[in-house]
């Protein structure tokens, strides 16, 4: 699968620099919080384009995020997608039968600000400087954007191994599974629409983790934050689904400079 050698670099790294918490946690080496450290994949896209394309590639990696003159309908869509997806999937939820949620933690909105920034710098410009700004354009020099995404949701998936019975519980992890399949073509989507300049998807991610798991999420307990995963999980999927329908992926990325291949995609 991956003959380009780049990424032979850039996953192992990726998970290596994000799970040694939870590795060192388990082996009782070092006492840590045993999660995730959502820099590593920012880390590891530096590690394999310096590797690899040297330091004119890493100058492209991070100069993708001074491309920010691009549609504005890329801002628009990373903002507000979130907020239309867990605000109808909360909605639906109610309508089948979810307690409503109280006017106290309704009121917990003005603790967002603070926790977007945080989304975003830590773990938005982290994740997706590597997933999308490195490895989604590699893995579209040999396959098509759709196939791409999809190859790339499942390592995406399985990096999250360390999350699950911790933040993602039995009844949920189908649902999230999900989620993180269509997040992926999603993410796709919107970052080939925006010629690959990166602002807008660490905006989407820490939208998505904000709006979604920070606020949403919590004002549902038991059956109701169940059905509450799997509405969320369906309508991304249906969101995915109408944008390959509707526009196929679009137009790849650009690769890192130099580092153009030959490959049809698949």
């Amino acid at each position: 699968m991956f003959k380009q050698r780049p990424l032979l670099v850039f996953f192992p790294f990726a998970f290596l620099l994000s799970w040694y918490p939870f590795i060192l946690g388990k082996t009782h080496l070092v006492r840590t919080s045993g999660g995730i450290n959502p820099l590593g994949p920012l880390v590891a896209a530096i590690i394999a384009a310096g590797i690899y394309y040297r330091v004119r590639g890493v100058k492209e990696l991070l100069g993708r995020y001074l491309r920010w003159r691009i549609d504005w309908s890329n801002y628009a869509f990373a903002i507000l997608m979130p907020v239309a997806v867990v605000a109808v999937a909360a909605g639906l939820n109610i309508l089948l039968g979810a307690k409503r949620p109280a006017g106290a933690q309704i009121a917990t909105w003005s603790d967002m600000l603070p926790r977007f920034i945080f989304m975003f710098l830590f773990v938005g410009l982290g994740e997706e400087t590597g997933w999308r700004g490195f490895a989604l354009p590699e893995l579209q020099k040999r396959y098509s954007p759709l196939v791409a995404s999809l190859i790339l949701g499942v390592i995406w998936a399985a990096w999250h191994i360390p999350l699950i019975g911790v933040e993602f519980h039995g009844p949920v992890i189908p649902a999230f599974l999900l989620s993180v399949m269509s997040a992926s073509v999603v993410t796709a989507w919107l970052f080939n629409r925006s010629g690959g300049a990166l602002l807008p998807l660490p905006l989407f991610h820490a939208m998505v983790n904000t709006v979604g798991a920070g606020y949403v999420f919590p004002m549902f307990l038991g059956a109701d934050v169940v059905r509450l995963w799997w509405m969320d999980a369906v309508i991304w999927a249906l969101a995915a689904a109408i944008l390959v329908s509707l526009s196929p992926l679009m137009t790849k990325s650009p690769p890192l400079p130099g580092t153009e291949s030959q490959h049809s995609p698949a």
